[in-house]
């Protein structure tokens, strides 16, 4: 038999409480109800006696005294009374109770009898009773925190409160993860757990989706992908993680049929036996450890993980859960999972739609040969991008990712995962930083509400290396470099700066410089070069005097202008062209004995000479 204290300690009579000194430890046998007084003198042994409501507004009389007297000759075990505020015996009865040793209960005036005296009969009955009523009052608060959009936390003090045991939440050791509501020690432990899974979205914002803004300028955070306050400053902030979205699930599918089998794909971890539920992941990762949120569970341990989509987060666990009882707590916190899976994915969707419009918005601008008319601009004002301020433009590509990886799919995965491994480093450079997608390129556009000054292409350079060197981090395997442009104003300075961007990249790689940083304000002849080429005449000229080589071919033509600008930069050295191309110089004088014939121009004339230079150094910046 439960003793009184440990039926008031259930979580459906946690408004009860006992007003006496004594009688906590009276084992409990049944319940009674009391009209009046005088069925104190019936009530049996072992009994607590709820007095009715009329007689409860009369505790203070002397009668009360008499009753208890009766009670004790009957071994009542407790008496309990309903009150406004917290019963307060009175002295007399205070000293009969602890004599007697009966347990004085005060009752909220608000609660319904006949629900109390069920709440207390299923107490005391246990097994598969208590377990029944427990399960309710599980599912109830489950549904309750569902209702509010509550967090993880919420979701687990609700659990637990209702269940009456501990529960726990213990995020996913390896990262996988979700994004966390709520408060903030369960719901930050969740969010870690989710802050390594890789690209969560195309084309993030922070650290998750599509372009929206990161910044660092110490703002408060917000869940649409715009963090931080006003464009412009310069102060370290931080980031939230991402995750994807999934399904909703209603109330109606979180309940078992009545054989006890849990629903297909239910995210139950384990129970007493150790068995892992229906739909779970294996325990074991590639190294053969076992993930303690997946492993089997203590003997009276039952857990049932949070999924996120198809990654686990993690998992609600009750250290101790004996016989029904362990039924009762299987099914709350199966449910509990489902929800908290659900709460985390429309969470997601919450942040990754303005973030993935962020990012179409910025590419299309960037992307465009048209005028940016006034729908583009409206679309910015919407999503919050403050496309009339300055902006400085950082392009991000990889030399090798078509040898590294050949599969496209694989390839989109490798450009998301340096996506956010650079936003998160630029982020804390300072400022708002937002990234973009166009084609294979990683494009991340630094916005301030001011001129950013002389220095800001600096700034942004030192900023495109710690992006690299994240990146780096991340992806060991792919040599990346980046082009940095000049800061410009408005909407047509995005694309000039994204314009310098690419040509500060193009006119690095074509110089075949190892992978680093270009920035536009530093890449002297070649920023007039450029300037030159985006001349239709200058077009012209050039795919004039290339016309023989071009038809040789992509592949063969690339090579012979390569060998023909390096040989002009050396000066007409073919020791030196051999050195900087690696190549015998026999195999040099071969490759320009056909070029030559194939252009009929004179090499030593100068004129000549000079003109095919420019044109081969124009060429490979395309």
């Amino acid at each position: 038999m439960p003793s009184v204290d440990e039926i008031l300690a259930s979580s459906p009579l946690a408004g009860l409480c006992r007003v006496s000194g004594s009688g906590g430890g009276r084992p409990v046998a049944l319940v009674r109800l009391a009209e009046s007084f005088t069925d104190l003198d019936r009530s049996p042994a072992a009994s607590l006696v709820i007095l009715s409501r009329l007689a409860s507004a009369e505790i203070s009389d002397y009668r009360l005294d008499m009753a208890l007297r009766w009670a004790a000759i009957h071994q009542v075990a407790a008496v309990a009374a309903f009150a406004d505020k917290p019963w307060q015996p009175t002295v007399t009865a205070r000293d009969i109770a602890a004599r007697a040793d009966i347990a004085l209960i005060s009752i909220p005036a608000g609660t319904e009898a006949a629900g109390l005296v069920q709440a207390i009969l299923r107490e005391i009955g246990g097994g598969a009773e208590l377990a029944l009523g427990r399960a309710e009052q599980g599912l109830a608060a489950v549904l309750a925190v569902e209702s509010a959009r509550g967090g993880v936390e919420e979701l687990r003090a609700a659990v637990a409160e209702a269940l009456g045991t501990r529960v726990e939440f213990r995020p996913w050791p390896n990262g996988h993860g979700a994004v966390a509501l709520g408060d903030r020690a369960t719901d930050n432990a969740a969010a870690r757990a989710a802050a390594d899974v890789g690209p969560t979205a195309a084309d993030g914002g922070p650290t998750t989706a599509d372009g929206g803004p990161t910044t660092a300028e110490g703002g408060p955070t917000t869940a649409d992908g715009g963090l931080g306050g006003p464009p412009g400053a310069d102060q370290p902030g931080s980031l939230l993680a991402g995750d994807r979205s999934g399904a909703p699930l209603t109330g109606a599918s979180m309940a078992a049929g009545r054989s006890g089998a849990p629903l297909a794909g239910a995210p139950l971890a384990g129970d007493r036996s150790g068995a892992s539920a229906t739909g779970a992941p294996p325990a074991a990762d590639r190294s053969g450890a076992r993930d303690p949120a997946l492993g089997s569970a203590a003997d009276g341990e039952i857990s049932a993980q949070v999924v996120v989509g198809e990654t686990p987060v993690g998992s609600f666990v009750a250290p101790d859960a004996h016989g029904d009882f362990a039924v009762a707590v299987r099914l709350v916190l199966h449910t509990a999972a489902m929800t908290a899976g659900r709460l985390l994915d429309l969470a997601r969707q919450a942040r990754e739609v303005p973030v993935r419009s962020r990012s179409e918005l910025l590419a299309e601008l960037l992307m465009s040969d048209s005028a940016i008319n006034e729908d583009l601009l409206e679309r910015a004002r919407q999503l919050a991008i403050p496309i009339g301020g300055w902006h400085v433009v950082v392009r991000i590509e990889a030399d090798d990712l078509q040898d590294a990886e050949p599969d496209e799919v694989q390839r989109f995965e490798l450009l998301e995962a340096a996506g956010q491994a650079a936003l998160h480093a630029v982020a804390a450079t300072g400022g708002t930083w937002y990234l973009s997608r166009i084609a294979r390129a990683i494009v991340l556009v630094r916005i301030t509400t001011s001129n950013p000054g002389p220095q800001a292409g600096a700034r942004a350079a030192r900023s495109a290396e710690r992006a690299l060197e994240a990146i780096k981090g991340r992806l060991p395997g792919l040599r990346f470099r980046a082009g940095v442009g000049a800061p410009h104003e408005g909407p047509t300075g995005l694309r000039a700066s994204a314009a310098e961007a690419r040509g500060a990249l193009l006119a690095a790689r074509a110089g075949l410089k190892p992978p680093g940083v270009a920035a536009h304000d530093a890449v002297g002849v070649r920023r007039m070069l450029m300037e030159w080429y985006a001349s239709d005449t200058a077009r012209a000229s050039v795919r004039d005097q290339l016309a023989p080589l071009e038809k040789l071919g992509p592949a063969r033509a690339d090579t012979a202008i390569r060998t023909l600008a390096a040989y002009l930069d050396e000066q007409g050295s073919i020791i030196k062209t051999a050195q900087r191309l690696h190549l015998h110089r026999n195999a040099v004088a071969n490759r320009l004995r056909g070029i030559t014939e194939l252009l009929e121009m004179d090499l030593d004339d100068p004129d000549q000479r000079l003109a095919l230079q420019l044109a081969c150094r124009a060429r490979l910046l395309d």
